[in-house]
C-alpha cells in the first residue's frame, strides 16, 4: 500500500429506493455512480422482489459548507 495513491471516490448520485406496496416510506436499496447501472440494477430487483415499488432517484444539488454546487460533485 504505500507508494501508492488513493483514488477520490466517484459522488454515488443514482439512488435505487425501494417502497413496500400500501407504504408511505421509502427505504434506501443501494447507490451508484452510473444511471446505466442503477437502472439494470433495479430492473433486476423488479423480477426479484415484484411486491415492491422501486424508484431511481438522482441527486441534483449538493448543500455543503453553505455553497451552491449543482452538479453533485465536490
Amino acid at each position: 500500500m504505500f507508494g501508492t495513491t488513493v483514488k477520490t471516490e466517484e459522488v454515488k448520485r443514482y439512488i435505487i429506493m425501494k417502497r413496500y406496496k400500501g407504504n408511505t416510506h421509502f427505504y434506501t436499496e443501494r447507490g451508484f455512480d452510473s444511471i446505466t447501472d442503477a437502472d439494470s440494477y433495479a430492473t433486476l430487483l423488479r423480477k426479484q422482489e415484484p411486491d415492491y415499488i422501486w424508484a431511481l432517484f438522482e441527486q441534483s444539488k449538493v448543500y455543503a459548507n453553505g455553497k451552491d454546487n449543482n452538479d453533485g460533485k465536490k
